[in-house]
């Protein structure tokens, strides 16, 4: 069976323009190795700052009193990220005009922008007004991680904005199976990326640095059900709020800007009750060659 291409050739040229800015991004997340908080303080010269070809095995660190101490890193945790993945299903859509992927694309636009706006500092997610903010984002990975979440946003925009223009609302029956999607991706990387059984005393330790969740470190560990009762009813909450607010708005310009409104309130508000927390790993974690 032929897949159906987008008869808007406008809108499929723009989705192969950022299938191919996703692609180059999945080279960075596959094959450079090396973490922010490494750089920070040993620069381009940290033993985990370079290329290389190995994905799967060259992970390797120990646990000293309850301390994470890195001997290799990789980026396998980057490339199985769910603002990767959400805007896969952004950039399909524009290609094929699929209204399910249409459909999902708007259920999850908030990972994108709640994702950037939370790592505006990746190191203090509330000292945004940081000099060290601009330092951060000069960092190979980190300006990947930039181009990720603003292409999410930029997408998210463009294919709410033509929903509202052709009259279209949310439909929670084909939101369903992405939203669910994200909880059964969140399961795979932690199947892969965590000690089995991920769900045996002592594996939460690792806590947000194996999973999708790499920006905010789920409170609470409950054999991978945490993700399905707090991030799945919140996505069907922004989902219900932007339906709700865009009916009553009735000026097409206001009804464009309501989902990024919903989005950045909910993450000043998380940020303040200290619901986002990101990850903090001391640069002594990274072993150094002599």
């Amino acid at each position: 069976m032929m897949v159906k291409l987008n008869p808007n050739l406008k809108e499929r040229r723009w989705g192969f323009f950022f299938m191919f800015v996703f692609f180059l991004i999945s080279l960075f997340y596959l094959f450079y190795d090396g973490w922010l908080y490494e750089w920070v303080k040993y620069d381009y010269t940290g033993a985990n700052q370079h290329w290389d070809w190995i994905i799967f095995g060259d992970l390797d660190y120990e646990i000293i009193n309850g301390e994470y101490v890195y001997h290799s890193t990789h980026n396998l945790m980057h490339f199985i990220y769910l603002c990767y993945w959400t805007g896969a299903v952004n950039y399909l859509y524009l290609i094929t005009g699929n209204k399910w992927l249409k459909q999902g694309s708007i259920a999850t636009m908030a990972f994108a922008m709640m994702a950037f706006f939370s790592s505006i500092n990746p190191i203090n997610v509330k000292d945004i007004f940081s000099k060290d903010v601009f330092t951060f984002h000069s960092y190979y990975l980190q300006f990947v991680f930039d181009i990720n979440h603003i292409s999410g946003i930029i997408m998210g925009f463009y294919i709410f904005n033509s929903s509202i223009k052709e009259g279209e609302e949310i439909n929670f029956k084909m939101i369903t199976p992405f939203i669910l999607g994200t909880w059964v991706l969140y399961l795979i990387t932690k199947a892969l990326m965590m000690p089995w059984p991920f769900w045996a005393p002592g594996s939460e330790l690792i806590g947000g640095y194996y999973d999708t969740n790499q920006i905010n470190n789920i409170p609470f560990q409950l054999y991978g059900f945490e993700y399905l009762l707090l991030v799945v009813p919140l996505l069907y909450l922004i989902n219900f709020l932007v339906k709700f607010l865009t009916r009553k708005i009735k000026n097409p310009k206001l009804k464009a800007i309501v989902p990024y409104a919903i989005f950045a309130s909910f993450t000043i508000f998380f940020v303040l009750i200290g619901f986002i927390t990101l990850q903090d790993i001391p640069y002594q974690a990274f072993v150094q060659p002599p």
